[in-house]
Parts: structure tokens; sequence; C-alpha cells
């Protein structure tokens, strides 16, 4: 995506980043603008890289984040892997905000075996009774005298909270509660 692409919109509360020729999809149903991707069918799992549309889809539909599948989904909620981080609540797995969707049971063997992210952290397989919708993250961008200017690191924005007129989401967050850490399907 190129910069050139995008523009100041009229949105409800004022100002708001757009793309210049806006489709249906760039907006979710919160208002939220989001990154458009090329899509490049198949080719092998990038564990540090989720694709920005894939990941909205997995979350939106509870599909698994590998296979697109349905995620497995039992009596004690849905399958879930989480990884201890600096910003996880002391109540973790609990109450935990990820931007990564569920899994199927074959796939989540096969994450446990070749994501660097689970070998390098503490991790947890996790049935989640009640992964909430809980906001968005992306780049805050702003409209200078030189051009737009983005922030470094990805901001989130809670669905709780006003909406940032200049983010461009990347990332569909879910906080997971009804947690029970179990052994791996």
């Amino acid at each position: 995506m190129s910069h050139s692409e995008l523009t100041i919109g009229d949105g409800a509360n004022g100002p708001q980043l757009a793309y210049r020729n806006m489709r249906p999809e760039d907006r979710d149903k919160h208002g939220n603008l989001w990154v458009r991707v090329h899509d490049r069918p198949g080719g092998r799992v990038l564990y540090d890289s989720m694709h920005p549309l894939r990941q909205r889809l997995c979350m939106e539909g509870m599909l698994c984040q590998i296979c697109a599948g349905h995620a497995d989904r039992n009596k004690d909620g849905w399958l879930f892997i989480d990884w201890l981080r600096e910003d996880s609540p002391p109540t973790w797995p609990e109450r935990s905000v990820t931007a990564m969707p569920p899994l199927c049971a074959e796939h989540a063997r096969v994450s446990v075996g070749q994501c660097p992210h689970l070998r390098r952290g503490r991790y947890a397989v996790l049935r989640v009774r009640k992964p909430h919708l809980y906001g968005v993250s992306g780049g805050l961008y702003r409209l200078t005298a030189n051009g737009w200017v983005t922030s470094e690191h990805d901001q989130l924005s809670p669905y709780s909270k006003p909406r940032y007129p200049g983010m461009l989401a990347t990332r569909l967050h879910r906080e997971l509660r009804g947690v029970t850490v179990v052994a791996l399907p």
C-alpha cells in the first residue's frame, strides 16, 4: 500500500483517514479503516508475520489461523495458544488480549513444534469459552506539510474507547475470558 492512496475523508466525528478510492470492505462495522494488502495464495507458513486480511477473517469467523478451516471447539471452548508477554495482565492467561486467532487441533500441534515465538517464551494451550472481540491495532497516521507521517509502533484501539481517526488497522484483537489451561489435543 502506498501513502499516495491515502487521503482525509469526512467521518461522523470529523476528519478521518481514508483511501482515495474507498471500497465497502475497507472499513469494518466499527468504522476502522483497514490496510489493503495484495493476496498471494499458497506458500509456506510465516510464523513471524500474518496477512492482515487473513488475520481479520480468522478472528471474525473464529477460523484456524493456519488453514482458515474451522477452529477446534468443544464444551470447554475454543482452542487458542497464548504466550506470556510483558503487557499480559496479572491474571494471565485469563483476560489476555491477543491478536492470534484460534487453531484447529492439527495446527495447534504443528505450531507448538515449529513456531519460534512459542519456543522462546512461556506459552499455554487454552480452551476459551468467551473470546470477546476487543479492538484493533495498527499504525497511526497524521498529515503534515511534507506528507503522511506514521507512528513507529502499532497502537491498540479498544472498541470501548473512541476510535483513532488516523488509524490504519492491521490486526483484530480478542480478550480471552473463561480460560482453562489444557494439554495439547
